[in-house]
């Protein structure tokens, strides 16, 4: 603990490690499987999976890191884990991220009213404007002319993602880099043009 309890919010993967563990634990199942079967599924996200990088599917992308000694990319397959874990690691696409949405907000994966507990303000201080306030898994973003906007994010060495929801216009937004560019500040411009 960095800070006493309710003293201040603060984000860290070390959390959804130990979720991941605690599913395992009660279920009895790996946590991809769990996943795959509880969510994915669940919401037809045929392309979406934990794969261990050595056993990609067939059109699977690589995801590379730009080496500054050699003016050229690299893959990142001794950056990350082998496997993702519970703070990370999945293979995605935009699609399958647009179909999890959908089916969130449909309440088919947990009830209307947590998927309303989760895309709202839980913790957090505003002192950030895009990281300010967490929900239940999300990150949530003031909007002072109408409801809140919610998203998560991802990256590792090679990889950028962020995906965006704004209740005010049913607009959900996806970016995915498999070169680690800046998915955020391309976020800020969707913001300004389509919000």
């Amino acid at each position: 603990m960095m800070y006493p309890k309710g003293e201040k919010f603060q984000y860290n993967n070390t959390g959804y490690v130990l979720l991941a563990m605690i599913i395992e634990k009660t279920t009895g199942m790996y946590f991809d499987q769990y996943l795959k079967e509880n969510v994915f599924d669940v919401c037809g996200m045929k392309s979406t999976g934990y794969y261990e990088l050595d056993r990609l599917p067939a059109k699977c992308a690589n995801n590379y890191i730009y080496c500054a000694d050699t003016k050229d990319y690299r893959t990142n397959i001794f950056s990350v884990d082998a496997k993702g874990i519970g703070a990370g690691g999945a293979f995605i696409t935009v699609r399958d991220i647009i179909s999890f949405w959908t089916n969130l907000l449909e309440g088919n994966l947990i009830s209307k009213a947590f998927v309303s507990d989760m895309l709202s303000k839980q913790s957090g201080d505003g002192d950030d404007a895009e990281e300010g306030y967490y929900g239940y898994g999300m990150w949530i973003i003031d909007n002072s002319n109408g409801k809140d906007f919610a998203y998560f994010q991802g990256c590792d060495p090679g990889v950028s993602f962020i995906s965006e929801y704004n209740p005010n216009n049913g607009i959900i937004s996806v970016l995915v880099s498999n070169y680690g560019d800046n998915v955020w500040k391309e976020m800020r411009k969707v913001r300004e043009v389509f919000y």
